[in-house]
Parts: structure tokens; C-alpha cells; sequence
């Protein structure tokens, strides 16, 4: 093939030569030849030596002009021939050669700049992963600080107690000094007692301890869970930086490549000028490392809203994605589940809706065992409960026959292993046969109970008396905030929530559907609510508050169950059965044959 460039300094390439002057670099061999090596290899067909011009291989002459239409260099026969007419637009070849040299050249300044972002990008994703990575692990410290905090307040709670049993038992001992011989029995006796109530109080505290712990292990397993993911996404993070790192580093090589010689410069400038403009124009996804860091940053340990149990939290504080992690079918024991109340993290109760058979049972959503807890009849059942601070269980009954200016026996307190210790009595506001009452336990103790679509609320001191608020409007109380509001909805429902305070006056929750319940997260205090469609097929559950401000966020719906019950249809189902929030997250109802359990995901 022809020469390229002629008078090329340097060595001849030819086999056994050195000759150093007059030579001519030949594209096709792709080597500095002089002249008698080329007449060997028969590469003087078309060259012409001595020449510092490009030369044009169809026509053998030298190319001294460039067509800006067609991006191709030209020589006079190409120009006449070929580029003779529109829309042809010639120029001359140096012209051309330093006009896209100088295009070429902004283009190499560009991926060098984008070569300095992608080095800041890569070290803001190495930040972003420190970052996380040092933000989990201040959480997990707190953690475990707050759990070892716990642990170490009951170990002083165990010797304290341990040192009160010692002295009892040693005062006991020193009565019984004077009677050593005729007393030794007993005091053999007071020993055992004495092991005895180290035992008990050490298996106590072995109890009281167990859930701490277990609590501890959940925290730091929801911490790794996070942990992996935010290593997935920074995985995700880290590949495209590298991939976009690696085509900038490509375009600039290309770059590198093209500008080192004119010829290329004519032949693949305008190629390349449109491919690298495409690399460089991809933008970085800073974006979502912002996000992450975001996300992760709002990552926290959420104690609880007013709470004894300081440890018994969990790790929220960002949006997720709610997903339905157990479904347990209870219709063997309980043939028209409703759920009227939450004891714990994880045991929620639920009364059968069977006429002749309204009993109350404990479900243990992590063993599936179920227990019967209270027997009910056809004249009286439990409608919900609330846990007191001494442990004790309140139950807000339904009663049908009632007469009279009271209300006898809607509202029970149990002790936790169910037994009845007392009824409170509330004024009788309504004239129907069948009376409900509500019932939840504020932060102090005191009951909140109040009669289903009456205006009243009642705060009840167990030891002493009651005081009465009165409502703007009639109402079905739902449940309580930390503050002591009342969570409620209007009776008949419409569209609204409502937040009562201790006046009386109330904030109104709007919604786009009718509010048939509401629920309260105990740690967090955000507000769902529980809508349906028009033929209340389908149970919608809706996030209408955070942090105290308006937010609407669809967490959940599922179908139903369109199982028969007799006097009890789908609209009642979603009226009387609650949707609780537990205390470590997770979100649970019923279709009205299956007890759902919903919990929050972390996501990027």
C-alpha cells in the first residue's frame, strides 16, 4: 500500500537496515521504510518520498483540502470529481486539521474534568459507606448501653433484694438466739425458706432479664439486617462509579489516541468527537448517594413514647416498605376471630364474634398457642383491653339488658394471669339495648374508657374517683397518645380521625375514604387508618400521621374473607376488629379467618 508520510525521522524498519534519512512511513506495512526497502517490499507503486503532505490513495496525489460535509480529507481530483457540488463544503486541509484538532482537544479537557469527578464521586460513595457504617455503629453502642444500663439497674434491684431477704431471715435467727436447742428446727426451717427466696428471686430476675436480652439480640439483628443492605446498595454504588470511571478513562485514551496524529485526526475525528461527547455526557448517580445518606442518617433507636421499659424499642426512624411476614389461621379455636387488644410484643387478643360462644382468648403470635382467657356469653363480651402500669388488664365490654342510670359490668380489671379483681362503673348515657365501651390506659395509669357513639370520655383513677370530658361530638374512642389525647373517630364513621385533648377540643385527621379505625404506633405515635372499598370487601391501611405532622402513605390492604356469620357482615368485621401496632413494629389484623402480621422493611 502506499506511503502516508513522507521524510519521517528516525531508523528504517527494513530487515538489515539502519539507514536513518530519507524515509517514508507505508500504511499498509505499517513501517518507517528508506527507499531501497520499500522498492524491495514493492511499496513505491503510489508513494512519493521527500513529500510532507498526506496523500490521497485514490488518486495518488497529495490531499490538500477536507470536506466538511462528508468529514473527509480530498485532494484537487477528489475536490473536482467528487465534492465539485452542494451540499459539499470544502476547506482547507490545515484549517480543518486545527479546527477539529481544537474541538478534540476541548474534548480531552472535558474527560480529564469528568476524571476528576469520578475520583471525587468514588470518594464521596468511600465517605458514604464510613459514614454508614459509623452511624450503625454509634447506634448499636447506644444499644448497648441502654440494654446494659437495664441489666445492671435489676442486678442492683436482685442484691438489694437479696440483702432485704438476708436481714429478715438474720433478724429472725437473732430472736431465736435464746432458745437455740428448742429452736433449731425452726431455724433449720427459716434456711430452706431463706434458699427458697434466693431461688425465687433469682429465677425472677432471670425472667425479667430474658426479654432484655432477647430484646438486645433482635436490636443488633435489625442493625445487621440494615447493615446488608445499605452494603448491597453501596455495592450497587461502587459498580456503576467504576463502570462510568472506566468509559471516561477509555474516551480519554481514544482521545489520546486520535490526537497524537493528524491522519486520525481527519479520518476518525468526527467519530470519535460523537462517540466520547455520548460517553461524557452520562451523568453520575450523586443523586442517590444523597439519598442513601439520607435514608441512613434518619436510621435510630426509638425508645418508645412514654414508656417504663426504656429497652423495649426498636430500630425505625425511616419509611421501608411494609410487607406481610405471617399469616396464622386461628378458625380451629376461634371461628369469628376479631382482635380487641395488644398485651405486648408479641401476645394479642381476640374474641370470638360465634353468638352463644363471645369468649376471649391470648394468641402468641411467635409460638401460634392459643388460650382461652375470658369466658364470655351471649349477654356480655369483650370489645378491647389496655395494659396498666401495675401489669393489670382493663376490658371494655359490650352488655346487652342494660337498664338503669350505670353501666354494671362493661368495664373489668384482671390481674395478668386473668383473674377478675374488680368492675368500674361509668354513667349510662345511652337508651339502646346493647351497650359498648372502650377502653385504653394513658401513661399514668388511669383508665380511658367511653361508651360506643356517645360524647363522653371518661379518666378513671382506679383508687380514686373519676373526672368526665365531654366531646364536641359523639365519637368511638380508638386509642391514646403519650400526651394524654384521645385517639377517636366520629360514630356514625365519616371521613375524618379525630386527636382529643383533655378539654375537649379536637384536630381533625381528613381522609379520602370513610374511617372505620385507628391505630397508634405506642413507640413512634403515628397514626394509621383502616378504610375499606364500597362493598367492604377489601381492608385498606392507611399512614396519616408522622411525627406528629399530615402524611398519607398506603402500608397495606387485603381481601376479606367472605366466609358467612350471621348478623355480622364485612362492614361490622372492620368496625369492630382492631388493627394494633406492637411495640417492636409489627402491624397486625384480621381477614376473619386469618390473624395477619405486617412489619416494615428497611429498602434503598
Amino acid at each position: 500500500m502506499a506511503s502516508e508520510l513522507s521524510s519521517v525521522e528516525g531508523v528504517c524498519e527494513g530487515d538489515d537496515c539502519e539507514a536513518n534519512a530519507d524515509l517514508t512511513f507505508y500504511v499498509k506495512e505499517k513501517k518507517k521504510l528508506c527507499h531501497d526497502c520499500a522498492s524491495k517490499m514493492e511499496c513505491l507503486g503510489i508513494a512519493r518520498k521527500g513529500m510532507p503532505y498526506l496523500y490521497c490513495e485514490k488518486h495518488d496525489k497529495h490531499i490538500d483540502m477536507y470536506c466538511k460535509t462528508h468529514c473527509v480529507g480530498l485532494c484537487v481530483s477528489c475536490a473536482v470529481i467528487d465534492h465539485h457540488e452542494k451540499p459539499c463544503v470544502r476547506q482547507d486541509l490545515e484549517d480543518a486539521i486545527m479546527e477539529i484538532k481544537a474541538k478534540l482537544n476541548i474534548l480531552k479537557k472535558k474527560a480529564m474534568e469528568k476524571l476528576e469527578l469520578c475520583r471525587v464521586h468514588g470518594k464521596h460513595i468511600r465517605e458514604c459507606r464510613q459514614s454508614a457504617d459509623e452511624h450503625l455503629q454509634s447506634i448499636k453502642e447506644k444499644v448497648d448501653s441502654v440494654i446494659e444500663k437495664a441489666i445492671a439497674s435489676d442486678k442492683v434491684r436482685e442484691q438489694e433484694d437479696t440483702a432485704k431477704i438476708d436481714q429478715e431471715i438474720d433478724g429472725k435467727n437473732q430472736k431465736l438466739q435464746e432458745e437455740i436447742q428448742k429452736m433449731q428446727d425452726k431455724i433449720r426451717e427459716n434456711d430452706e425458706e431463706r434458699k427458697k427466696r434466693h431461688d425465687e428471686n433469682n429465677t425472677n430476675a432471670d425472667k425479667r432479664q430474658e426479654p432484655i436480652q432477647n430484646k438486645q439480640c433482635e436490636l443488633h439483628a435489625d442493625i445487621q439486617t440494615i447493615a446488608q443492605e445499605i452494603k448491597r446498595k453501596v455495592g450497587e454504588l461502587e459498580k456503576s462509579w467504576q463502570d462510568d470511571t472506566k468509559s471516561t478513562e477509555n474516551a480519554s485514551q481514544t482521545l489520546d489516541s486520535v490526537l497524537e496524529d493528524d491522519q486520525n485526526i481527519v479520518k476518525d475525528g468526527h467519530r470519535v468527537n460523537t462517540s466520547v461527547s455520548d460517553t461524557l455526557k452520562k451523568p453520575l448517580n450523586e443523586d442517590e448517594v444523597k439519598e442513601m445518606n439520607r435514608v441512613v442518617s434518619g436510621v435510630r433507636f426509638v425508645k418508645g413514647a412514654g414508656r417504663e421499659m426504656k429497652y423495649d424499642g426498636r430500630i425505625d426512624g425511616y419509611d421501608g416498605e411494609w410487607k406481610l411476614i405471617d399469616t396464622i389461621n386461628v378458625t380451629n379455636e376461634i371461628t369469628y376471630p376479631i382482635i380487641v387488644g395488644c398485651m405486648d410484643g408479641c401476645n394479642i387478643i381476640i374474641t370470638d364474634r360465634l353468638a352463644g360462644s363471645l369468649h376471649t382468648y391470648m394468641l402468641n403470635l411467635n409460638t401460634k398457642h392459643i388460650q382461652r382467657v375470658i369466658n364470655g356469653g351471649d349477654t356480655s363480651w369483650v370489645m378491647s383491653c389496655a395494659v396498666l402500669n401495675d401489669d393489670k388488664v382493663v376490658c371494655g365490654r359490650a352488655y346487652r339488658g342494660s337498664t338503669g342510670d350505670s353501666l354494671n359490668g362493661c368495664i373489668s380489671v384482671y390481674g395478668r394471669q386473668w383473674k377478675l379483681i374488680t368492675d368500674v362503673t361509668i354513667p349510662r348515657n345511652t337508651t339502646g339495648n346493647v351497650t359498648q365501651v372502650n377502653v385504653a390506659a394513658d401513661k399514668d395509669g388511669m383508665i380511658i374508657a367511653a361508651e360506643v357513639s356517645q360524647s363522653k370520655i371518661y379518666v378513671i383513677d382506679p383508687a380514686d374517683g373519676k373526672s368526665t370530658i365531654t366531646c364536641k361530638e359523639k365519637i368511638r374512642m380508638c386509642d391514646m397518645l403519650s400526651s394524654g389525647h384521645f385517639i377517636a373517630r366520629p360514630s356514625p364513621p365519616d371521613r375524618r380521625a379525630l386527636i382529643i385533648d383533655r378539654e375537649g377540643a379536637q384536630r381533625e385527621i381528613p381522609h379520602n375514604d370513610v374511617t372505620l379505625n385507628v391505630c397508634v404506633d405506642p413507640n413512634t405515635e403515628d397514626l394509621y387508618v383502616m378504610t375499606s372499598d364500597e362493598g367492604f370487601k377489601t381492608c385498606v391501611i392507611d399512614q396519616v400521621m408522622s411525627e406528629g405532622a399530615m402524611k398519607k402513605r398506603r402500608v397495606a390492604s387485603f381481601p376479606l374473607s367472605t366466609r358467612a356469620e350471621k348478623g355480622f357482615d364485612l362492614r361490622n368485621h372492620l368496625i369492630y376488629s382492631r388493627v394494633m401496632m406492637t411495640s417492636s413494629g409489627k402491624m397486625i389484623a384480621c381477614d376473619r379467618d386469618n390473624i395477619l402480621v405486617f412489619r416494615k422493611l428497611f429498602s434503598l
